[in-house]
């Protein structure tokens, strides 16, 4: 019931609860909602990439009860939508058309899957034996994805076209890099499983960003 927002116990006795969702459509908004996923996502991923430059590894611990928040919004935003599928008229005062509906679902989906992928990372940091200079290393390679999830963010809430593509042109050439990576440390038999796995989640994280910015709309001129 935590992870619920909005959904209230009603009644309940020795083996039964019922529960019932009691926020009023109408003063949601999508987009502010997407918004705060976003942010919460955006500020665990800063926490967790910087930890590779600290010896201070207690935020860590703090990462997977933040992406319980994700995932409360993810079930707010997801029961919103639910609502304006089948309401028209929600859906119109909320300026949401059909396909939009499907956007903001698999939007929605890409967020929730992108706080999940930043518990793996965060989970994985104090197994890794690494040096220092590797460490900055990492954290330079981490520390591009912010870009592009920044830009991605915005560039569909904007439905800017041109912002998404930028968004999506950084993604695949940091996907080329990753992939760079993983081809100079395959040989090596010294490289550890844990750092092998670190890189492919963020590969895994900066894909979901990318996702997001191709479901931005193209945009047709009349003539």
């Amino acid at each position: 019931m935590r992870r619920l927002v909005g959904m209230e116990i009603v009644d309940e006795d020795a083996s039964n609860v019922n529960v019932q969702f009691l926020l009023d459509a109408t003063t949601l908004s999508p987009d502010k909602i997407l918004k705060r996923m976003s942010s919460i996502a955006l500020g665990m991923f800063r926490d967790t990439i910087n930890t590779f430059t600290s010896n201070d590894k207690s935020v860590l611990q703090t990462i997977s009860s933040r992406d319980d928040e994700i995932d409360r919004q993810y079930f707010l935003l997801v029961r919103l939508i639910r609502s304006a599928m089948v309401d028209k008229k929600l859906a119109t005062a909320l300026n949401l058309g059909n396909i939009d509906i499907l956007d903001y679902r698999l939007a929605a989906n890409l967020l929730e899957t992108a706080g999940d992928t930043i518990v793996e990372l965060a989970n994985s940091i104090p197994d890794l034996d690494i040096s220092k200079s590797e460490m900055k290393k990492l954290y330079d390679i981490a520390a591009e994805i912010e870009n592009i999830h920044e830009k991605s963010i915005t560039s569909f809430i904007e439905n800017n076209r041109l912002l998404a593509i930028e968004a999506i042109s950084i993604q695949r050439s940091y996907q080329k890099k990753i992939s760079d990576i993983l081809s100079s440390l395959g040989p090596k038999k010294q490289v550890s499983i844990q750092l092998l796995d670190l890189v492919y989640t963020l590969e895994k994280l900066a894909r979901c960003w990318g996702d997001v910015a191709d479901l931005v709309k193209p945009v047709y001129s009349s003539s």
